[in-house]
């Protein structure tokens, strides 16, 4: 029986004639890289007509876009931003490189994301953003967690670097926040080969300040304010996002035949619990999530047949970068933390080897329940 895991690149390996014809064509306009310019400005204003919104910039990362952001809205020293409890630690990082403190607030049980009632309960006079990442492919609350930011006039972010092409009631996930994140990191739907970023935001004048802040090499002082200095996208990952986004469409589609068949099987199996999407969602996967009582045994035993999952991220209260942060009251993102793995779904996977996830995790159900 073949190994099933994340096979990443199976996806540029069926388009690696294509890279290189889109790379060859993209060297032979260029006189020199500066002439990449165009180039990126055709792809920003591809991606804001696919999101649905007017503005779209292309940056290094989907860590150093969400830098940005809270940097351009003002975001710094003495205030407070709201982020999800069960996220990538690159949420909470970025406020911190801000010199702002992370407050991290927990899931909902039924669908792992943010709870809305649990970040209006943590606002304080020093709260300035919220960040919503979506996590799983799946949305947040958007119109509840966006309507109260509005109201309390706090800026709403979006991170969908785990939710691109994911969409709430028709509308393109990255489109409702003041501000929006994306990631092109190399398992994502619209994936380049490597890194690579993007931006969404409806006000002009803080996307032409992000602009020049990749622009302002040359401006030391620009620089030291700064901390760092924020790279434009690479060729390279420029060149491959041009090429996926004529097979976009295809590669959604294979995530989603992967996806309901996993839902239709491994959600028949007694003892595992898996999510669905919420009336009037859609979500993208770039991961199934899965959790069992039995998870560490569970993990050795698709490991022992070639099933390689991926254990759960871990919750940002138990993350000794944070320690200091509130220790407790994160019951959701705890039992998720105890519980989950992530079983391999990739774009362009094989019917047969997720048969082979879900006969083995069936297989692995049969045997707690004979040995027990």
């Amino acid at each position: 029986m073949a190994a099933v895991r994340y096979e990443s690149l199976l996806v540029e390996q069926a388009l690696s004639r294509e890279y290189a014809a889109e790379m060859d064509r993209a060297l032979k306009a260029m006189s020199g890289l500066n002439d990449i310019k165009p180039m990126v400005q055709d792809f920003e204003n591809e991606f804001a007509r696919y999101i649905g919104v007017k503005h779209a910039l292309a940056v290094n990362s989907g860590s150093d876009a969400l830098k940005m952001a809270l940097l351009a809205c003002g975001v710094g020293p003495g205030d407070e931003v709201i982020v999800p409890d069960l996220t990538y630690q690159a949420v909470a990082l970025a406020v911190c490189y801000c010199g702002a403190t992370p407050v991290a607030v927990d899931a909902r049980a039924e669908d792992l994301q943010l709870d809305p009632g649990l970040v209006e309960a943590a606002v304080t006079k020093k709260t300035r953003a919220v960040i919503a990442a979506h996590m799983f492919g799946r949305p947040c609350d958007v119109e509840r967690i966006g309507k109260f930011c509005r109201e309390k006039n706090i800026v709403f972010i979006e991170d969908v670097c785990q939710a691109e092409s994911s969409r709430y009631k028709g509308r393109m996930l990255g489109s409702f926040g003041d501000m929006a994140v994306f990631s092109f990191s190399y398992y994502k739907p619209l994936s380049s080969c490597g890194g690579g970023g993007g931006m969404i935001t409806a006000d002009a004048s803080k996307l032409n300040r992000i602009r020049r802040w990749m622009e302002d090499w040359r401006d030391t002082g620009e620089l030291v304010k700064l901390g760092q200095r924020f790279a434009p996208m690479s060729l390279m990952d420029l060149v491959a996002l041009r090429v996926k986004f004529s097979r976009l469409k295809e590669i959604i589609a294979s995530r989603h035949k992967i996806k309901a068949l996993y839902e239709r099987q491994i959600g028949t199996i007694e003892g595992l619990t898996i999510f669905k999407d919420a009336p009037q969602t859609q979500s993208v996967a770039q991961n199934f999530v899965v959790c069992c009582d039995c998870r560490d045994e569970f993990f050795n035993f698709l490991e022992s047949r070639g099933i390689m999952a991926q254990r759960a991220y871990i919750p940002l209260h138990r993350m000794a970068v944070f320690k200091g942060n509130q220790q407790e009251g994160f019951p959701v993102s705890a039992w998720y933390a105890a519980s989950a793995l992530h079983l391999p779904l990739y774009s362009f996977m094989s019917e047969d080897k997720a048969r082979q996830v879900i006969e083995t995790s069936r297989s692995f159900v049969e045997h707690e329940k004979t040995s027990a």
